[in-house]
């Protein structure tokens, strides 16, 4: 069973364009075999669009993290991942 997770991005006025998701999850220290940001100008709009991705993708867990981008390689969490399924 694979796990998945979602970034959503907050409070990120310009997102920078080499914002490496996976990389920026890693320091965060939540495993993830795929990993999808929702941001309004990057990856998906909606949590729900990037959760659907992931279930047709075969992840049986997935979470949820909520955070900010703080340059091309940093995430910021608002708080502790939220599992969202499995």
């Amino acid at each position: 069973m694979k796990d998945g997770l979602i970034v959503y991005l907050v409070s990120t006025p310009g997102l920078p364009e080499e914002f490496d998701a996976p990389a920026a999850v890693k320091d965060l220290g939540y495993p993830a075999d795929r990993v999808e940001v929702v941001a309004p100008d990057q990856g998906f709009f909606t949590v729900e669009d990037a959760w659907h991705f992931l279930l047709t993708r075969g992840c049986g867990r997935i979470r949820l993290v909520v955070g900010e981008a703080e340059g091309p390689d940093h995430l910021r969490p608002l708080g502790p991942a939220v599992r969202l399924c499995g």
